[in-house]
């Protein structure tokens, strides 16, 4: 990088806004934490987001392409069964031993 008279030039870097093409792609990512995943969705299924001529449909910006609104559905029901299946998994086991003396104690 040069530098003339004291200025440094800026060059903003080209990036995609979202890297995802698909809401089930941005639902199965495992990088991001689902509150953020929901949030994303909740912004794409918006009205805002709705394509003029055919409002079924939603185009993010920064996504290559339009997508249906049953999709960002479809991915919000995914991200609320991977929750669920959250919930479900067993405590650590240190958590399981203090439960089983509470038990006993009792």
């Amino acid at each position: 990088m040069q530098r003339q008279d004291n200025i440094i030039p800026f060059e903003k870097p080209q990036r995609r806004l979202w890297q995802f093409s698909t809401p089930h792609e941005l639902a199965r990512d495992e990088t991001m934490p689902i509150e953020q995943k929901r949030a994303i969705l909740a912004t794409w299924a918006s009205d805002m987001h709705a394509v003029e001529s055919l409002p079924v449909l939603r185009h993010l910006p920064g996504t290559p392409f339009p997508v249906t609104f049953g999709a960002i559905m479809n991915a919000m029901a995914e991200l609320d069964r991977q929750a669920q299946s959250d919930d479900d998994d067993p405590p650590p086991p240190k958590a399981q031993r203090a439960r089983s003396a509470q038990r006993s104690a009792a």
